[in-house]
């Protein structure tokens, strides 16, 4: 268990919330992230990006979503199926929680290609799992797995080796080419 160290004076706010209380429309919440995300064309909220672009199929067709600020920022995002494993991920979001009113569901999101013949080990999501409540998480969500399919722009992105210098690749637009 991770020892709680408190760098606020929380304890004069509980007191002063056990006279006065508290009002529902202060209490903090992260929002739902897949639909809300493709409504706003942003990331999941707290969850890495899948892809610089993703598609989103719904009843009205299928959406491009671009990652907020491709152009100055796409060597800077840690895109979900490039991560070893979760455990950073579930540790930060453990220790958040902490700091919001609300549950956060958490989603755990593991790539076969990173594993021994394209095979999650059982016994590194149950470590993760534990992890997670061990740091105090809450609420685990979805064990997502990467299908290796082609979903999103990985097969279409091209990479550094396609151009000739460093300013070509920066400047290089994912969206103007789909």
């Amino acid at each position: 268990m991770v020892k709680h160290k408190e760098r606020m004076p929380w304890q004069s706010l509980r007191n002063q919330l056990k006279k006065t209380g508290i009002r529902n429309s202060t209490m903090m919440a992260i929002m739902p992230a897949e639909t809300s995300a493709q409504i706003g064309n942003a990331t999941n909220g707290v969850e890495p990006p899948r892809a610089l672009v993703s598609y989103k199929q719904s009843k009205d067709g299928v959406m491009a979503q671009v990652v907020p600020q491709i152009h100055n920022l796409k060597n800077k995002y840690d895109l979900l199926w490039d991560q070893k494993g979760p455990e950073g991920y579930l540790k930060i979001m453990a220790i958040l929680q902490k700091y919001v009113d609300q549950g956060i569901s958490v989603n755990t999101s593991y790539n076969p290609a990173q594993y021994e013949d394209n095979k999650v080990p059982m016994s590194e999501m149950m470590k993760d799992l534990v992890t997670f409540y061990k740091y105090g998480g809450k609420q685990l969500y979805y064990f997502n797995t990467n299908d290796l399919a082609t979903e999103d722009e990985s097969t279409l992105d091209k990479s550094r080796e396609d151009f000739n210098t460093q300013e070509e690749y920066d400047d290089y637009c994912e969206s103007c080419v789909l």
